[in-house]
């Protein structure tokens, strides 16, 4: 038979599916057939004591001898397949003597039975030889049933058995050729009909059964998925709800403290002690605004409250927002920042790329000892906007590390009075996933550190007049 239709897995070696076919479906057929075996064996050696005590040939010694050679080899079968049955079939496959077992159970019956036809085939045809006849029909009928989980047992239990069986009778002339012939003919006939078409559709049964079983597991793993889906929606919806409240109120109440701090400043003289402190005040409400922003941002993010809005954006408008932007926290004597001019436009969402860029810029204007550069470059398959520092460098382990949420590499006690939140950089991770861009880091210790964001060429275009038609935001065009 063809491995595929023995029940056996498509992928698994001829010589492995020959030897035993592992499956749950396998294993119960399995069982089920060898229970069946041990009930035609003990059915056949009690029917054997009870004909030889009408039809002796041999004494009672030896008959009761074999008995308890039969009771020992039975335990011993028990004890070979008790494994088998006990071990999931995921154990029993990475066992190749597990898989052997079997075949040595199956050599141990017909070694029992081989010698069982030497000791009660007599010359002449009686009960007994007929009840030999009766009981090796049963077993190979039973062991039919072993044919799809491991062939190679069944065959050897059939010729073993009525090879041995032929033999007996040959030898002592119990009866004719011919009618040896015409039973062994029977008897193949019958194993072909249990074999190879009860088998068959036994098979299809068998894949049924393993294919049912696949679609109800899976059935129940996509049930709980959806559960779980369900469940994680819930709960995003409620984080997006509380953190949209949390961040207007956070930023409401900030921006009312900022007004009374510069209030105070206002009404206060120049030269005053208390102007100082309230100068102090007002950098560390400042350095909180943007602690407290990037953090309602990354939790934004992680609650899938990001939507992406497309439309095209001239850089240079970008550019001009982020010089203003950084234009009033600049102090004499620290870095300075430089914009190189440019005509392009991309096809992006400009809330988040000028977020992007932001973080970068002030993640390069805190740590660089002299000026900070940002300019775009155009590629052969794509744009990158580029943000250049003079800082102290990272070292080349840390390069994906920095990425991550909540990571600070060093810290610049002279230049931020409030340290950092770890988030800038991990925000632009994932503002830059979001958009489909790559973010790249060059560094070189002690010389400075260059940011580059690639963006696909597909979605920049070199001048207004190359997009297409009524597809120009009026902010775009700065």
């Amino acid at each position: 038979m063809k491995g595929e239709e023995s029940g056996s897995e498509p992928g698994q070696p001829l010589r492995t599916r020959l030897l035993l076919t592992v499956s749950p479906a396998h294993k119960h057929l399995a069982m089920r057939a060898f229970a069946m075996q041990q009930v035609v064996n003990w059915t056949t050696v009690i029917g054997l004591i009870a004909v030889h005590h009408f039809y002796p040939i041999i004494d009672a010694a030896r008959v009761w001898f074999w008995a308890g050679v039969f009771l020992a080899s039975w335990t011993m079968r028990m004890l070979m397949i008790a494994p088998l049955q006990r071990l999931p079939p995921s154990a029993v496959e990475k066992s190749g003597l597990l898989k052997c077992l079997p075949l040595a159970s199956g050599l141990i019956g017909c070694a029992f039975w081989v010698w069982t036809t030497q000791l009660f085939v007599g010359p002449e045809l009686s009960m007994r030889e007929v009840m030999l006849l009766v009981g090796f029909i049963g077993i190979s009928i039973s062991i039919s049933g072993m044919w799809p989980v491991t062939p190679i047992t069944s065959m050897t239990y059939y010729l073993l058995l009525w090879v041995g069986f032929t033999y007996a009778f040959w030898i002592n002339r119990t009866t004719t050729l011919p009618a040896l012939i015409a039973v062994n003919c029977c008897v193949a006939a019958i194993i072909w009909l249990n074999v190879f078409v009860s088998i068959r559709q036994l098979n299809v049964q068998l894949r049924g059964v393993e294919l049912n079983r696949a679609l109800d597991e899976l059935q129940a793993s996509n049930a709980q998925l959806e559960a779980l889906k369900n469940a994680a929606w819930r709960a995003l919806q409620t984080r997006s709800a509380f953190f949209s409240e949390a961040s207007h109120d956070f930023r409401q109440q900030l921006h009312a403290a900022k007004l009374w701090v510069s209030s105070a400043m206002s009404a206060g003289k120049d030269g005053s002690d208390a102007k100082r402190p309230l100068e102090r005040l007002g950098r560390e409400l400042d350095a909180l605004q943007i602690y407290i922003d990037r953090v309602l941002d990354f939790a934004r993010i992680e609650a899938l409250d990001v939507g992406v809005r497309l439309e095209w954006t001239s850089i240079q408008s970008l550019f001009q927002k982020l010089d203003l932007s950084f234009e009033g926290s600049m102090v004499p004597g620290r870095a300075a920042l430089r914009f190189r001019r440019t005509s392009l436009f991309v096809h992006t969402d400009a809330p988040m790329l000028l977020r992007i860029l932001e973080n970068l810029i002030s993640n390069a204007l805190k740590y660089s000892r002299g000026g900070v550069l940002i300019g775009a470059r155009r590629r052969s398959t794509h744009l990158t906007l580029q943000v250049w520092d003079q800082g102290p460098g990272i070292k080349a382990d840390a390069h994906q590390r920095i990425f991550e949420a909540f990571h600070r590499e060093h810290e610049s006690d002279d230049r931020t009075s409030l340290k950092g939140s770890g988030l800038g950089l991990a925000i632009v991770k994932r503002f830059a996933d979001c958009l489909g861009y790559t973010v790249q880091v060059q560094s070189v210790l002690g010389r400075g550190t260059c940011f580059s964001v690639s963006i696909p060429m597909d979605d920049v275009r070199l001048c207004a007049a190359a997009i297409p038609c009524g597809r120009i935001p009026s902010q775009a065009l700065g």
